[in-house]
């Protein structure tokens, strides 16, 4: 039974000492905001740049595949496919785990599962682990993983711990991608902080009161508190009163002219940058022609260059720790289905399936063709042959 699994219970406050999330003060920036992976999250640019690839990667079918010599085929009806593809544990989806998991990796810089096998050595269930909580160590030339759960601390072997790691100094611990970009991140808070400030004061920058006396520092208070009780949002657009002489001067200093719209608009920039994303999945209006002309190409750039790094820290780590020692010499090994991701529009799919199925020159069947639409195959489909064309033998 997992770790996990013994104490998970009802579901916890964030705000619990012994919670899912547990807050520290952050790390200071320039800017001003202390920045840490939970406070990063409320950056609706950093949740949408995490959970794009998070859901993107968790959306893709894993498939468990055998090698022999120099033919693949898949292998059907292992008890993986369960785990991996329908329900990872009794309370949560395979969907869920992945997404959370690449989600911890992309905030903190290591994702962790909990491995659970039963007797027979199979792997029924995973289970996340907390990444502000677990660390792997060396210790008499091996790793364990230490953890937190509920309060209580245990080590886990290293064949115990699926673990996916962002790029590393050491090799095994990898870096957090927020913490290194905590200055960009901090600025990116300290917009969105002015922003909602300038328009709680109605869109104005501030200004100062011309009184024609002195004013004693009671004075000075009270008529300070006096204007500031008739701003805001909500006294928008109301008369003002300003007695004894007093005048009020506006500094109009416009969002435009403090270059506010087009440093927000950077900072969606250096998040992109940070986890390789096109603008354009991040609802930015930029021009970005880095990947491509057109959406298909900037698909497949996000495939090759965001997903692919991942997909592949996946695979390695998943085919070495859930498969058996035995498994891995017969052959077997994971992978992700990319195929849809790659499928394009329809014209587009069209034209690879025509080059594909050519009498001469193509390297598919007509049912693969059909498998990857998601079709069911048509008994001797690929045994008729062509009308009017003649394949040598």
């Amino acid at each position: 039974m997992s770790v996990l699994a013994s104490i998970f219970g009802p579901s916890q406050s964030v705000a619990a000492s012994d919670g899912w999330f547990l807050q520290s003060s952050g790390a200071p920036t320039h800017a001003g905001p202390a920045v840490n992976e939970h406070t990063a999250f409320e950056l609706p640019v950093v949740y949408s740049a995490i959970g794009i690839i998070s859901d993107g990667k968790a959306q893709l079918p894993i498939d468990i595949g055998r090698k022999d010599g120099d033919r693949r085929e898949a292998v059907d009806g292992h008890s993986l496919d369960r785990v991996l593809n329908l329900r990872a544990n009794p309370y949560m989806s395979a969907f869920t785990l992945r997404s959370t998991v690449q989600s911890h990796s992309l905030g903190w810089g290591n994702g962790y599962a909990e491995i659970v096998r039963n007797g027979r050595g199979e792997v029924v269930e995973l289970w996340p682990l907390l990444p502000d909580r677990t660390w792997p160590i060396r210790k008499d030339g091996k790793v364990q993983y230490r953890t937190t759960i509920g309060g209580k601390n245990y080590v886990l072997p290293q064949e115990r711990v699926l673990h996916i790691p962002a790029m590393g100094f050491d090799g095994l611990i990898g870096y957090s991608p927020l913490y290194m970009a905590r200055q960009g991140i901090g600025l990116g808070k300290a917009l969105e902080e002015h922003g909602g400030k300038f328009f709680a004061n109605e869109a104005r920058s501030g200004g100062f009161i011309e009184y024609p006396g002195k004013l004693s520092d009671t004075g000075k208070t009270n008529l300070r508190e006096s204007v500031n009780a008739q701003g805001g949002l909500g006294n928008a657009h109301r008369i003002k009163i300003l007695e004894e002489g007093a005048k009020f001067h506006a500094t109009t200093i416009t969002p435009e002219d403090a270059q506010f719209l087009q440093t927000r608009q950077f900072q969606i920039e250096e998040i992109a940058r940070l986890y390789r994303i096109p603008l354009f999945m991040l609802q930015s209006h930029a021009k970005d022609t880095s990947w491509g002309t057109g959406i298909g190409q900037m698909q497949l750039g996000f495939l090759q260059y965001t997903l692919a790094p991942w997909i592949i820290r996946w695979e390695q780590e998943m085919s070495f720790k859930l498969l058996s020692e035995q498994e891995r010499a017969d052959g077997l090994y994971i992978r992700h289905n990319v195929a849809g991701l790659l499928r394009g529009d329809a014209a587009t799919r069209s034209e690879y399936y025509t080059k594909a199925l050519d009498p001469l020159t193509g390297w598919m069947e007509r049912n693969e063709v059909r498998a990857l639409e998601d079709l069911n195959p048509k008994t001797d489909l690929d045994s008729r042959e062509l009308p009017g064309i003649e394949v040598p033998v």
